[in-house]
């Protein structure tokens, strides 16, 4: 048996399916892939496409033994299927500029105790993981539900209460109700501070050393393409993609982070139409797509 498993150190590993992933399209490759899961592993599945909400999916689910992941996100409806001996509740928030960025109110957590109770008889283990992240609120939130269920501990608490009274002292922009406030502070920023949401600090030092003359750069209304150096990239509006060639870039673009070759090419362009296809991106992080371009 794995040594992480054995120790208990080791939860279950999430699946996280983007929108465009749908029933009638991908069932077959979907059923293939639960086939090849090592079972010495707890897995949980996320789906992100109202097509998978069907019976036909808790029947495969629970043959493999893959938890559905119980969400709270605006793609999907808060419903609740157990289709494996544990439960995995995510909680990502309710907001739209992301969705993670979004403070629970009590009263909204309320409704989740009994699901999770009424969960926990059902099987073994129940986890729950608090995705709202944006400006700490997760901390907070996570302890609040614990402290609902009775299974809180006093560290905990008191980790809790220090968040909030940090939280309660900041700016009125992280205001959880709309999150048009965060619009507000995006709007306030300028191209670099934006471009730390996709990129670390060490490459967008090593994006600002780039040499302007080493970037050739064509515009229209909805695309941007050209070369940096020796190599091409695509920046299409219409289709929410980028399209990069770098050995940094295809190693990261999965996580859909940007490379120093993209950060420069953002740096170059018209601050208002950078700033907007970044904030574009951050915002609809999930729809956008960040690819290599085909050999």
């Amino acid at each position: 048996m794995d040594p992480l498993r054995k120790a208990s150190k080791l939860g279950p590993l999430l699946i996280q399916l983007p929108p465009s992933f749908s029933f009638n399209k991908n069932f077959s490759d979907f059923l293939k892939f639960l086939k090849l899961l090592p079972s010495e592993f707890r897995f949980a599945v996320e789906f992100r496409n109202l097509s998978w909400i069907r019976e036909d999916t808790w029947e495969i689910l629970r043959k493999h033994n893959v938890a559905y992941t119980i969400v709270d996100e605006p793609l999907l409806p808060p419903d609740v299927h157990v289709t494996a001996d544990f439960a995995y509740f995510r909680w990502h928030g309710r907001g739209a500029r992301p969705w993670y960025n979004y403070r629970y109110k009590r009263e909204e957590l309320e409704p989740w105790v009994p699901k999770v109770l009424e969960v926990k008889d059902k099987v073994n283990k129940v986890y729950g993981f608090f995705n709202n992240h944006f400006h700490g609120y997760a901390i907070e939130n996570c302890v609040e539900i614990l402290e609902m269920l009775g299974e809180a501990n006093n560290e905990q608490k008191s980790i809790k209460d220090r968040v909030s009274k940090y939280l309660e002292t900041q700016v009125k922009i992280t205001n959880h109700k709309t999150l048009d406030s965060y619009g507000f502070l995006k709007s306030s920023f300028d191209v670099e501070s934006t471009l730390l949401f996709l990129m670390d600090e060490r490459r967008l030092k090593k994006a600002k050393e780039i040499k302007e003359e080493d970037l050739e750069i064509k515009k229209n209304d909805h695309r941007i393409s050209g070369r940096i150096r020796d190599y091409i990239f695509v920046i299409d509006e219409h289709e929410q993609k980028i399209i990069h060639n770098c050995n940094d870039w295809e190693k990261r673009n999965s996580e859909k982070k940007l490379c120093k070759h993209m950060g420069k090419i953002f740096l170059s362009l018209p601050k208002d139409r950078s700033k907007k296809i970044l904030n574009n991106i951050i915002e609809k992080r999930t729809i956008w797509s960040f690819e290599s371009p085909s050999k």
